[in-house]
């Protein structure tokens, strides 16, 4: 049997086998999408500390360091906005517990990257879907809500969905960029954006370390930006090599350890942040990517 009969009988299975849906992924879907819209005025940046069975305790050193780094990605942001003219205002908030005290939660796979991916894309993004209402739910318990003539105005917020309307409400913001701290330092995983290209589910990040470029990309990418380098949303090896091509310094590259002020927002990134109107044809490739089977 021939490479290109394979392929098509694996097309053909897939089709038809239940439980298997497809979809090629188009970066422009995250544009002005879920509650993350454009990234200019005011906008919200939640972020709750998760200690999970298999990665390090967080300590209040932990913790205080991680707020230093998230304050300096978020500066970052906002002075890449400014050389660019757009008006923009990250408000930070947190949940954190008594004696900097965190939520703990099992994440479904134990790391982030098989949380993901396994037994599929699909199911894995549905336990996280899960796992992160838990969480909300935990953290909408603690709010004091006001009341008016003894009746509560709304009831305490029961998953993400209803966390980010109360949020919305409460500071008086459009878009709220919802994060999940875990931390994996000293260890090897994945930091990841969820349902930001559809409208299902409520966008959020779980972000598995606390450098400032790294939490940066995990914001922007909430906001609609898209990977350049290889990740579970960015596969194709030729857009890829075209990506870092094109966009060798940008944020959306991968960063590693690499200080904040190494890097810059690029065309592509501008235009799916809703920065720029337009983008160059000569970038159109790097809209899409390789179908997604789940």
């Amino acid at each position: 049997m021939t490479d290109l009969k394979k392929v098509v009988l694996l097309f053909l299975l897939l089709l038809i086998l239940p439980g298997n849906t497809f979809q090629r992924i188009d970066y422009r879907k995250g544009i002005n999408n879920n509650v993350c819209k454009s990234l200019k005025d005011n906008v919200l940046l939640y972020f709750i500390f998760i200690d999970s069975q298999e990665t390090t305790p967080w300590t209040e050193f932990d913790i205080k360091s991680t707020l230093d780094s998230l304050t300096l990605a978020v500066q970052w942001i906002e002075k890449q906005a400014a050389s660019h003219g757009i008006s923009l205002n990250i408000i930070q908030d947190y949940y954190i517990g008594t004696d900097y005290t965190t939520i703990k939660r099992p994440l479904p796979g134990g790391t982030v990257y098989k949380s993901l991916n396994e037994p599929s894309l699909h199911k894995g993004i549905q336990e996280l879907n899960s796992w992160a209402d838990a969480i909300a739910k935990r953290v909408g318990a603690t709010f004091n809500i006001t009341e008016k003539d003894g009746i509560p105005e709304v009831k305490n917020p029961r998953n993400k969905e209803r966390l980010v309307a109360f949020l919305r409400d409460e500071k008086q913001v459009e878009s709220v960029a919802l994060l999940f701290m875990v931390n994996n330092y000293f260890k090897n995983d994945i930091s990841v954006a969820v349902n930001t290209m559809g409208h299902n589910d409520v966008e959020f990040a779980i972000v598995s370390y606390k450098y400032p470029a790294v939490i940066a990309r995990n914001i922007l990418q909430l906001f609609g930006a898209s990977e350049l380098s290889k990740s579970p949303f960015r596969r194709n090896d030729k857009k890829i090599a075209l990506a870092k091509e094109f966009f060798r310094a940008d944020i959306m590259q991968e960063t590693g350890t690499a200080g904040i002020e190494m890097f810059e927002i690029g065309e592509l990134t501008k235009y799916l942040i809703g920065w720029s109107p337009n983008l160059d044809p000569k970038y159109m490739p790097l809209l899409t990517d390789k179908i997604i089977f789940y």
